[in-house]
């Protein structure tokens, strides 16, 4: 299979649970970046379940466009499936960003104890979410879909867990998972709390197929930050939308 190209690297995705699709461009282009006015600490981002390294590899793109003054930044991605972990470092490896990207084969609900040494500024996930639907035949795929083995709950207290104070969990679900969601972070009372929704639709007038969210991790319920709500539209009259196409701009060669 040919590398599928994007504008400042390439990915081979043969090998990996999923193959490049809209879902992770999506999150690695919509995913907030840290501000302007954040310490001069190392910036560690950790993409849960990287596949073949797309959405690492974006963030790594932007982190440097950014060009944070005195903002260095690390991206840890760990992944359960080891094939998919040998893709990874072998993208990262061909990638501009070598020497800022990490793969590791581990299970995020399993991580050694140096994890938590220094906290996460930024964790980042296109987390499986199928519970009881009729599974594949391929194993690959099945770790990618169904979330036997990151059930939301014990995701959700792990990211807690990791989150530095202020930092975000950033994921891209189908709208009946972040319902789930909520309810589960209601339930726990969770520190994190919700800062941004853009719902995803195919087209104008069609119910949203995913959600793009992202929760900060607050000290207490005062602080909740505001909750920012809106609507992307992918296509329209046969034609990516000009807001789709901004979003993804510095990315897909087409846009």
């Amino acid at each position: 299979m040919q590398a599928f190209a994007f504008k400042r690297f390439s990915v081979r995705h043969e090998c990996s649970t999923m193959r490049v699709g809209t879902d992770a461009v999506l999150l690695g282009a919509w995913t907030e970046l840290p501000s302007r006015t954040a310490d001069s600490s190392l910036f560690r981002v950790l993409e849960i379940g990287c596949g073949c390294g797309l959405v690492s590899l974006m963030l790594a793109q932007r982190l440097q466009e950014a060009a944070l003054p005195g903002k260095p930044f690390g991206i840890t991605a760990v992944d359960i499936h080891s094939p998919s972990c040998l893709e990874a470092a072998r993208n990262v490896s061909c990638s501009p960003w070598k020497d800022e990207i990490e793969v590791k084969n581990l299970d995020f609900l399993e991580l050694p104890e140096d994890f938590e040494e220094e906290a996460f500024a930024l964790l980042v996930s296109n987390p499986p979410f199928f519970r009881e639907s009729l599974k594949s035949p391929d194993p690959a795929r099945n770790l990618a879909r169904h979330n036997d083995t990151l059930p939301f709950a014990p995701m959700l207290a792990q990211a807690e867990r990791l989150l530095k104070e202020g930092g975000t969990l950033s994921l891209i679900l189908p709208p009946g998972s972040f319902v789930e969601i909520g309810r589960i972070l209601e339930e726990t009372a969770s520190p994190l709390r919700l800062r941004r929704q853009t719902d995803v639709c195919s087209k104008a007038g069609k119910s949203p197929v995913r959600v793009l969210a992202c929760w900060q991790k607050v000290s207490c319920p005062a602080q909740s930050p505001v909750i920012s709500h809106d609507r992307l539209i992918l296509r329209e009259n046969d034609a990516y939308t000009a807001a789709y196409r901004a979003l993804v701009k510095d990315f897909y060669l087409w846009a």
